[in-house]
């Protein structure tokens, strides 16, 4: 496994994400621990900070809770808008 400081991290979080050995939750916590606490953003490419900063919006607000939903509509992300969101950060940095 890859040390929180390497970018490598991210992205293999992304790929177990999406093989199910993790879920949305895992994943969201993995991903703020790595990104927002002890990666050096001057590692990654202009694209890279670009994506991971988007991905870090809607990471950042998930919420599995459907109550969260309920009593605060639009604040909080869903699963399927969570997973739509790595699928594309994802595709955007295959090209």
């Amino acid at each position: 496994m890859y040390k929180n400081t390497d970018k490598r991290k991210i992205y293999h979080l992304i790929d177990i994400y999406f093989s199910g050995d993790i879920d949305e939750s895992t994943f969201c916590n993995e991903f703020h621990c790595s990104y927002d606490l002890e990666l050096d953003y001057a590692s990654l490419t202009e694209e890279e900070y670009k994506a991971f900063s988007e991905l870090g919006k809607v990471a950042g607000r998930f919420s599995k809770c459907e109550d969260d939903h309920k009593k605060y509509p639009g604040s909080y992300y869903t699963k399927s808008e969570l997973r739509q969101k790595i699928m594309q950060t994802k595709a955007q940095l295959q090209r």
